[in-house]
C-alpha cells in the first residue's frame, strides 16, 4: 500500500509538474493564425447538410428530361449570355452611381471585388444611390429594375442549367473512358459508369487562407474561411498574421471546392465553368485512390493533384465545347477533334513559352520592348523571387513583388497582394504562371506520352509522391 501511494503522489505531481508546462507553452502557432484571423472558418458541415436536403428532399431539383440535345445546349446558351447580360448592367450601375456621386465622396459599396480572371464578385447588389438619403435618378432605378429582372431569370434556371451541364460533362468523362465497366439499360449492351457523379452548384466558395514562410515559397498553414469579401477586412487579417508570426499571409478568392457537390463560382464564361467543374470532378474521383489520398501531406502532394485536376479538366471541357457548342466549326473537324486522345488541351505553360520565345527573338532584332503579357510577366516574377529568397536577400524579394504587384496594376491586372504566400497558394497550379515547379511541365510530358487521357489517369492515380511521376517518365 505504501508503494502504491508513493506512485499515485508522484504520478500526480508528474501531472502537475507537465499540466503547468504547458500552460506555459502559450499558444501554439495554428492558434496565433486563427486568432488573427478577422473571418470565422467555413462549416462544412451545415454545406454538406443544406446540400443533402436539397436532394434528398428535391425542393430545388430540376430535370433536364424532356429537352433534347439541342434545346439544352440553347438553355445553357442563354443563361450564360445572361451572366454576361448581368455583368455589364452591374457595370453600367456601378459608372451611373459614380457619376452622380459628389467629387470626393466614398461610394457606398465601393469595395465591389474583383477576381482574379477579372470579373467582378458574383452576385454583388451595387448601391441603389450614390449618397445615403438621396432619391436615384430614373438612369438607376431603370438598370437596378433590370438587373433584378435579369437576376430573377437566372434565379429560376440556374438549378436547371446546373443539371444540364452535370449531364453533358458526365457524358464527356464517359466518353473518354474515365468511367468504370457497367452495362446498359435492362442489362444490354455496355455503358461505363462515371463513379462518383458529376455534382456542383453554383455558390460563393469559400475564401482560402495560406501562410508561407517568408524566406521561402512554401504553405506553412491553410485554413479555409467564410465567404465574406471585403478588402478592408482581407488586409487586417493578413497584417495580423504577419505581425504575430512573421510569416507571409494571403487570402485568396477560389474558384471552386471540391466538397460534394462541387462548389463553383458563378460566371459568364461556358468554358471556364466547364473546366472548373470537371476540374473538381477529378478530386473526387482521385480520393478514391492515394494520389488523392495523400492531397495535403505535402507541398508536392498538392501540386500533382491540383496539376492533374487542371490538365484533366481542361481537356475534358474543351472536348465538350468542340462536341456541343463549337457551332462554327464544320461538323467533320469538331467530330474528328473530339477522338484525338494523344493531343493534350492544357500545355497552356509550353504555349505561352514558345510564344514568349518566338516574340522576344523577333521583337529584340528591332530593338524594342516586347508587349505586356500577364503570364509572362508573371512566370519573369516568380522565377527572380525564387533566386532572391534562394540567395537570403528575402526584403529585396518583398521589396520587388510590390513593386511588381504596381506595374501589374498598371497594366490592368488589379492583384490585391503579390507576396510569398501568394506564390504557395497560386503555385500549386504547376502549369499557372505563378508556379516554378517543375511539376508542371513533367504532367504535361506524361500526358503527352500516354495513349490517351484515360491511360494519363490511371497511371497517376497511384502515384505516392514525386518520385513515382519521375520513374513513369523514365519507364516510358
Amino acid at each position: 500500500m505504501k508503494r502504491t501511494s508513493w506512485q499515485a503522489i508522484v504520478l500526480l505531481l508528474s501531472l502537475l509538474i507537465v499540466g503547468g508546462s504547458v500552460s506555459r507553452s502559450g499558444p501554439s502557432r495554428a492558434q496565433i493564425i486563427k486568432s488573427a484571423t478577422a473571418l470565422p472558418d467555413f462549416n462544412f458541415l451545415a454545406w454538406e447538410l443544406n446540400a443533402l436536403g436539397r436532394t434528398v428532399f428535391g425542393g430545388e431539383k430540376q430535370s433536364q428530361d424532356g429537352l433534347d440535345d439541342e434545346a439544352q445546349v440553347r438553355l445553357v446558351r442563354a443563361y450564360f449570355q445572361r451572366a454576361t447580360r448581368i455583368g455589364e448592367k452591374e457595370k453600367e450601375l456601378k459608372r451611373l452611381i459614380t457619376e452622380e456621386a459628389p467629387v470626393g465622396a466614398e461610394l457606398p459599396g465601393s469595395g465591389i471585388g474583383v477576381q482574379a480572371t477579372g470579373q467582378e464578385k458574383p452576385g454583388t447588389t451595387p448601391p441603389s444611390g450614390a449618397r445615403s438619403g438621396a432619391r436615384p435618378s430614373a438612369a438607376i432605378e431603370e438598370a437596378n429594375l433590370e438587373l433584378a429582372s435579369l437576376r430573377r431569370q437566372q434565379a429560376q434556371e440556374r438549378v436547371l442549367v446546373e443539371s444540364v451541364l452535370q449531364q453533358q460533362i458526365q457524358e464527356e468523362i464517359r466518353r473518354a473512358g474515365l468511367g468504370l465497366p457497367g452495362m446498359g439499360l435492362h442489362g444490354i449492351g455496355r455503358r461505363d459508369i462515371v463513379w462518383p457523379p458529376v455534382q456542383f452548384a453554383f455558390v460563393e466558395p469559400p475564401l482560402k487562407l495560406t501562410v508561407s514562410a517568408r524566406d521561402r515559397i512554401t504553405t506553412l498553414h491553410s485554413r479555409v474561411l467564410q465567404a465574406e469579401y471585403d478588402p478592408v477586412t482581407l488586409e487586417e487579417s493578413e497584417r495580423a498574421i504577419e505581425d504575430r508570426t512573421d510569416l507571409s499571409a494571403h487570402i485568396s478568392r477560389i474558384g471552386g471546392m471540391a466538397v460534394f457537390p462541387a462548389m463553383v463560382v458563378e460566371s459568364s464564361s461556358l468554358e471556364w465553368v466547364l473546366a472548373t467543374v470537371a476540374h473538381e470532378w477529378v478530386h473526387h474521383y482521385l480520393f478514391l485512390f492515394p494520389l488523392g489520398v495523400r492531397y495535403a501531406t505535402s507541398d508536392d502532394l498538392t501540386t500533382l493533384n491540383e496539376t492533374v485536376a487542371d490538365i484533366v479538366g481542361v481537356e475534358i471541357a474543351a472536348r465538350l465545347k468542340r462536341r456541343l457548342y463549337d457551332t462554327a466549326l464544320p461538323s467533320a473537324e469538331a467530330a474528328g477533334g473530339s477522338n484525338q486522345d494523344g493531343s493534350c488541351a492544357c500545355s497552356a505553360a509550353d504555349t505561352w513559352t514558345q510564344t514568349y520565345e518566338l516574340e522576344q527573338s523577333r521583337w529584340e532584332r528591332y530593338g524594342r520592348p516586347l508587349p505586356f503579357g500577364f503570364q509572362r510577366a508573371m512566370r519573369e516574377t516568380r522565377l527572380h523571387v525564387d533566386t532572391l529568397l534562394e540567395a537570403g536577400l528575402v526584403e529585396t524579394a518583398e521589396t520587388y513583388m510590390e513593386g511588381r504587384r504596381r506595374f501589374l496594376a498598371a497594366n490592368g491586372y488589379h492583384l490585391r497582394v503579390l507576396n510569398q504566400a501568394y506564390f504557395a497558394f497560386h503555385g500549386s497550379y504547376a502549369t499557372g504562371a505563378a508556379a516554378s515547379n517543375p511539376i508542371g511541365p513533367m504532367l504535361q510530358q506524361l500526358r503527352a506520352e500516354s495513349d490517351d487521357l484515360a491511360h494519363f489517369l490511371g497511371q497517376v492515380r497511384w502515384f505516392t509522391g514525386l518520385s513515382d511521376l519521375e520513374t513513369s517518365l523514365q519507364s516510358n
